[in-house]
């Protein structure tokens, strides 16, 4: 897609957004784009990251939608579909099982589709208070607790992740939140490292997990799978991973609804089988790609999950 065709995309987008949604704010709150434009994170990564967010385009056209049969996953033809809970993306390119090994070869598909660091942001009114929600896509998650990785290894193909800021119906600031593997943390807005009203974001290398600052940082029970932890801690590894430190981004954003773009509807998931490797093993399979935001919990009931989220 040429650059113009990408303006006029977002364009379009924005028109759906602001044709479709009714006022989420109380009399005298900015609209909901000034809201997604004041807060938007700034996201720095690790030095060592291959990945920045952008969009799902460059992924969406290297994927091939995929069914489970009997003899395997065959290829579905026809556009991404609404709903699709079993189907699954499968970038046709790259092998997940490949490991650390293959993310040079998601790296260089991303690269092929140049993309500008691009978050997603959605406005969601529950009850007295808007949540900004921004989702972050990566093509790839390849955690390893050592720099440069090792043999000790977590990956699968597609990432969703999220920022969220909640306000009160005055559009003031309460807390953040931010996911981290399987859940993720909250802080209350005074404690937020930010440069005026935007929040900064440590990305963790590999795994694009979100955190308040930046370094080396335990892997917390609490939001990892704790059998991960006990896996490489059992192989004499600190269960760690490496956040910020690098590259400062200031991602575009481009506004969401549950239905806008039509790629938010598609309930099956974002990449092909996931594998976790440690020494003197073949790769076991370990889940799928990701579901994209719709179908996550922090887009059906934002405020009960940012609060069932640990304080960190």
């Amino acid at each position: 897609m040429t650059w113009v065709a990408r303006v006029l995309a977002v364009v379009a987008a924005a028109l759906v957004w602001l044709a479709a949604s009714t006022t989420v704010t109380t009399a005298g709150t900015p609209p909901s784009p000034v809201l997604l434009a004041r807060y938007a994170p700034l996201v720095v990564l690790h030095p060592a990251e291959l990945f920045s967010p952008v969009t799902v385009d460059g992924f969406l056209a290297d994927s091939d939608l995929e069914q489970s049969t009997a003899v395997g996953w065959e290829k579905v033809e026809g556009p991404l579909p609404a709903g699709g809970a079993a189907l699954r993306l499968d970038q046709r390119d790259c092998e997940a099982i490949d490991g650390v090994a293959a993310a040079q070869c998601y790296a260089d598909s991303q690269a092929a589709t140049p993309e500008s660091p691009t978050v997603y942001g959605a406005v969601r009114r529950v009850q007295s208070r808007i949540v900004l929600e921004y989702w972050l896509w990566y093509p790839y998650d390849d955690y390893s607790p050592t720099v440069p990785a090792g043999e000790i290894w977590q990956v699968h193909e597609g990432d969703w992740e999220a920022i969220s800021v909640v306000l009160d119906l005055g559009g003031r600031p309460l807390y953040a939140g931010y996911s981290e593997h399987g859940k993720g943390k909250r802080r209350e807005w005074g404690s937020v490292p930010k440069r005026g009203s935007h929040p900064f974001v440590y990305v963790a290398l590999g795994s694009h997990a979100n955190y308040f600052r930046a370094g080396e940082i335990l892997l917390d029970p609490r939001v990892v799978e704790p059998a991960l932890i006990s896996i490489i801690a059992a192989q004499g590894v600190r269960p760690v991973e490496h956040a910020g430190g690098g590259r400062l981004l200031r991602p575009a954003v481009v506004p969401i609804t549950a239905v806008s773009p039509s790629w938010m509807t598609f309930a099956g998931t974002w990449g092909e089988t996931g594998y976790v490797h440690v020494p003197n093993n073949a790769p076991i399979a370990a889940g799928t790609g990701p579901r994209g935001p719709a179908s996550h919990g922090l887009w059906r009931s934002p405020v009960k999950t940012l609060l069932g989220w640990p304080k960190g």
